[in-house]
């Protein structure tokens, strides 16, 4: 892969993907369900989606020393994106949740549920995209601008986790660091999520053992 299909600031030691990358531990009986389209999932990535560097955004490293992310890096909106506007798929490691194959994933901040019925998650920490640069609004934000959702993939078939940008009326306006109010995300605003209480409760857990 050349240079030209990484994202600028992409990290050399993780590879980059342009689809999801399935553990060999997956099931045929996973692997069906996923092909699956549920009358739930209500929103989707288009076929004419392009693979590759989302035009969309920019992975941009976090200089500001109050962000809770400072040293690392952020991703950002590329331009101005309207309210429920898909942003960019999740991909990673698709892999199953139970043991012991969830050994060297329960650990991993890039970790996602992508189909709970089936056990099945999806892990950027190792391999994936730019999604796995969303950071968490807490420090940031007063509020999330941008949410996590399951939706079907119609150039492959299958289920997907993909970033989109909150619907009108979510997305409310914020005192500091707003960069976007109901309107969807300023161009240059940087993309937040909510990980969800799951992910703080797990975290604060894993600090309150290695304290003791």
């Amino acid at each position: 892969m050349g240079k030209d299909a990484i994202p600028k600031n992409w990290p050399p030691t993780v590879p980059y993907l342009t689809h999801p990358s399935f553990a060999p531990h997956v099931t045929k009986t996973q692997l069906e369900a996923l092909r699956i389209c549920s009358p739930d999932l209500t929103a989707s990535i288009p076929a004419n989606f392009p693979r590759g560097p989302c035009s969309l955004v920019r992975i941009i490293p976090i200089g500001d020393p109050s962000h809770p992310a400072h040293g690392q890096a952020g991703l950002f909106a590329a331009r101005h994106l309207e309210p429920g506007t898909l942003i960019v798929p999740y991909y990673g490691i698709v892999h199953s949740s139970l043991p012991p194959h969830n050994l060297g994933h329960e650990k991993s901040d890039y970790d996602l549920w992508l189909n709970r019925e089936i056990n099945v998650a999806v892990d950027a920490e190792k391999a994936g995209n730019e999604a796995r640069f969303v950071n968490d609004y807490r420090g940031v934000r007063e509020r999330p601008n941008a949410e996590f959702k399951l939706c079907w993939d119609a150039r492959s078939g299958q289920q997907c986790m993909a970033v989109f940008v909150l619907p009108s009326g979510k997305n409310a306006p914020t005192k500091a660091k707003a960069g976007a109010g109901a309107g969807g995300i300023a161009k240059g605003a940087e993309i937040l999520v909510s990980y969800g209480k799951g992910f703080w409760s797990k975290r604060m857990e894993e600090n309150e053992a290695l304290a003791e």
